[in-house]
């Protein structure tokens, strides 16, 4: 199990930031109310917390820990405005830079570290319904939402993980 001290802090940093850039990826693919985006930062940060009461994985425990106590800042420089697909792909370079970094310095915590990040993801793309007037109508998940997901899972070799709706 690696902790803290195993990293530069600029791969530290990168690891820290990607769990908010996964769920960063979603809610940029189909952009919601701002009731809907209050609803998926919420979703994200009671994710990145969750494995302090779920999980063994000291790393990401450790990185959990630090995002309650607001010890990690995220510092993801300006994301690309020229266009929503290069700000799209920026955010997927950056997850698979993470990944690339644990897989490197913890291979056996690689595989949790990916399954989390695509977690937050979806627990993005779930966090608030798409389209519809007044909460009424609309989809749970949007086609766009599940595509960013799905990029994610094939950039970081993903098995086995679904949508709930």
């Amino acid at each position: 199990m690696s902790k803290q001290s195993d990293y530069t802090a600029e791969e530290w940093k990168t690891i820290v930031s990607a769990p908010l850039a996964a769920g960063l990826l979603v809610s940029l693919a189909d952009l919601s109310s701002p009731l809907g985006m209050a609803k998926e930062a919420v979703a994200v940060f009671e994710g990145i917390v969750e494995p302090l009461t779920t999980s063994s994985n000291e790393l990401i425990k450790t990185i959990a820990e630090g995002w309650k106590a607001q010890t990690f800042k995220p510092d993801l420089p300006d994301l690309p405005r020229d266009s929503p697909d290069s700000a799209r792909r920026w955010i997927i370079d950056l997850c698979k830079q993470a990944a690339a970094i644990v897989s490197q310095k913890s291979p056996d915590e690689i595989d949790e570290y990916n399954r989390w990040l695509v977690s937050l993801a979806r627990k993005t793309a779930e966090a608030s319904k798409e389209g519809g007037f007044l909460g009424i109508g609309g989809t749970l998940v949007s086609d766009s939402e599940k595509a960013a997901v799905d990029e994610l899972v094939a950039a970081l070799g993903v098995q086995r993980w679904q949508l709930l709706k």
